[in-house]
């Protein structure tokens, strides 16, 4: 069998997962398998993983999909299995939102946010990206800058909570809707002073008519937004309701402004400095090039380890 061939069948057939499960778990070795929604989950959680267990000792297993995940959960014989060696890793999607009921155990672990996503949209996150790939290392630049990615994530959020109150009301309803096809980057841009601006759409009228036609239908009843807008207004996470693909886009944004933007402005400052002084600075550069493709992988090594996921991890240590 060509690689090719392999690939086809790993992606067509879904039971392959617990099949591959099946073949290689022994109680006679320490591997622990850890069930994963995608390919991006196993970026995410080896790192913190890894601190714990022998990495020869971990297996992934990427089931393409929550269901996925869930099903091969409920598939085993709890009774044979040793729990602590097999583990399970979902986003919590808008599970709690729209009463979905959700499959709860010691061995299963759920997101705080909506997915991993949202982990890497986050202040410490960026404050890394600048040390790291700006080579800014000025406490009062990078505090400067932190202060106008809050303030501009702030309004995003707000912007989101009613794209979220709409989504939470289709997926209520179980009206058959898909939001992939919606792009922040269609919707909103950063502008030269930081400032999030709503674009102004050329095939479509307004913002409302671009999400209608992105999702394929015309599935809206405005007070029952309303009223999930109202109650995702006093959430404490918000980040438990914003997409997390999306949250992912606004940090690509901003850090497009960023090094657009921002490190020519401190790198032209540095320049004059220098001129003027004997002891020369370091200018600042990028020194990575970052597209909305490969935003996750440049940015997933750089988040602060979950306190949820360390106690879930503490509790299946043996």
């Amino acid at each position: 069998m060509d690689l090719l061939q392999i690939l086809d069948e790993s992606i067509n057939r879904p039971e392959s997962s617990y099949i591959k499960f099946l073949t290689q778990y022994s109680r006679n070795n320490q591997i622990r398998f850890c069930f994963v929604e995608g390919h991006e989950d196993i970026l995410f959680y080896s790192q913190f993983l890894e601190k714990y267990f022998n990495e020869e000792n971990l297996k992934f297993i990427n089931c393409n999909g929550k269901k996925n995940v869930l099903d091969n959960y409920n598939a085993l014989n709890w009774s044979f299995y040793d729990k602590k060696r097999v583990l399970f890793f979902i986003d919590k999607d808008f599970d709690e939102y729209i009463l979905a009921k959700r499959t709860i155990d010691s061995n299963i672990y759920i997101t705080d946010h909506y997915s991993i996503e949202n982990y890497l949209t986050d202040e410490n996150v960026l404050k890394k990206f600048i040390v790291h790939h700006c080579q800014i290392d000025n406490d009062n630049i990078i505090t400067s800058l932190v202060e106008k990615f809050r303030l501009t994530y702030t309004k995003y959020k707000e912007y989101l909570r009613k794209i979220s109150s709409w989504m939470i009301f289709c997926r209520i309803n179980k009206y058959n809707v898909v939001f992939n096809n919606i792009n922040p980057s269609d919707l909103f841009k950063i502008d030269s002073n930081g400032n999030l601006i709503k674009k102004k759409l050329s095939n479509y009228s307004n913002h409302f008519e671009y999400i209608r036609d992105k999702i394929d239908g015309d599935y809206y009843n405005f007070s029952e937004i309303k009223f999930i807008y109202t109650k995702l207004a006093s959430e404490a996470n918000d980040k438990k309701y914003i997409r997390g693909k999306y949250d992912l886009s606004f940090m690509f944004m901003f850090i497009k402004h960023l090094v657009e933007i921002q490190v020519p402005i401190v790198s032209s400052g540095v320049s004059k400095i220098n001129r003027k002084s004997t002891t020369k600075i370091p200018k600042p550069k990028v020194t990575i090039q970052i597209k909305e493709e490969n935003v996750f992988q440049i940015l997933y090594s750089k988040v602060k380890e979950p306190d949820s996921l360390v106690k879930f991890i503490n509790n299946n240590l043996n």
